[in-house]
C-alpha cells in the first residue's frame, strides 16, 4: 500500500490536465461574480437583448 501511494504522488502524468482545469474553474468563477456583481451592466445588457429577441420572435 505504501508503494501505491509512493507511486501516485510521485506520479506527474496528467498535470497539466489538471493545471488547466484549475485555471478554466477560475476564470469561469470571476467571470460569473462579474455577471452578477453586474458593475459594467454586463447582466442588464444581456436582458435587454434577450427581451429584444423574444419580443421580435413574439411580433413575426
Amino acid at each position: 500500500m505504501l508503494q501505491f501511494v509512493k507511486a501516485f504522488v510521485s506520479d506527474e502524468r496528467g498535470e497539466d490536465l489538471m493545471e488547466y482545469g484549475l485555471l478554466a474553474a477560475f476564470i469561469a468563477a470571476i467571470a460569473l461574480a462579474v455577471i452578477i456583481a453586474d458593475p459594467l451592466g454586463l447582466g442588464t445588457a444581456i436582458q435587454n437583448a434577450y427581451q429584444r429577441a423574444v419580443d421580435a420572435l413574439n411580433a413575426a
